[in-house]
């Protein structure tokens, strides 16, 4: 038995509602990934968390007054993925879960893309409706090709052969 750490980052941080959380959820991200993975990888766990916090913000509860966004980070010690939790406090619109827009696919569309993006840079993605009324879009990012030298140095080569 060791007492090594099961989770290489286990994060969460409670956000504010609004544009600055937004701001702040792309500090925290950028801030608790770096030295960990690649600028590439973090770009796109950041791009991802705009996204997702972006849509809490304007079709549920957490854009409301007053409202906040449950961001977590965590990813197992030799894990090949990382895990992005945005916990919201419910749909505006009762049963509404996200979805990718038709018009996501027009290149020209400046609306409705978010999901879209998250959809084509995460290696899976789901939401998750709370019996509390809170919804959680969960996403998983492939770190196999962001792992900086310095963690793949950590990981045992008989299981990355």
């Amino acid at each position: 038995m060791t007492n090594a750490p099961i989770f290489a980052i286990n994060t969460e941080h409670v956000l504010p509602g609004t544009t600055s959380g937004v701001r702040q959820a792309r500090a925290v991200t950028t801030g608790t990934l770096t030295g960990h993975y690649t600028a590439d990888l973090v770009d796109t766990a950041q791009l991802c968390v705009s996204e997702a916090v972006t849509n809490a913000l304007r079709h549920t509860h957490s854009g409301d007054p007053g409202g906040t966004v449950i961001l977590r980070l965590y990813t197992l010690a030799l894990g090949a993925s990382l895990y992005i939790d945005v916990e919201d406090q419910g749909p505006l619109k009762p049963g509404d879960r996200p979805r990718i827009s038709e018009r996501a696919a027009d290149p020209f569309s400046e609306h409705g893309r978010g999901l879209y993006l998250i959809h084509e840079l995460t290696r899976y993605w789901m939401y998750i409706s709370g019996g509390d009324g809170r919804g959680c879009l969960c996403l998983t990012l492939d770190t196999t090709t962001g792992r900086t030298p310095a963690m793949n140095d950590d990981l045992d080569p008989q299981a990355t052969a």
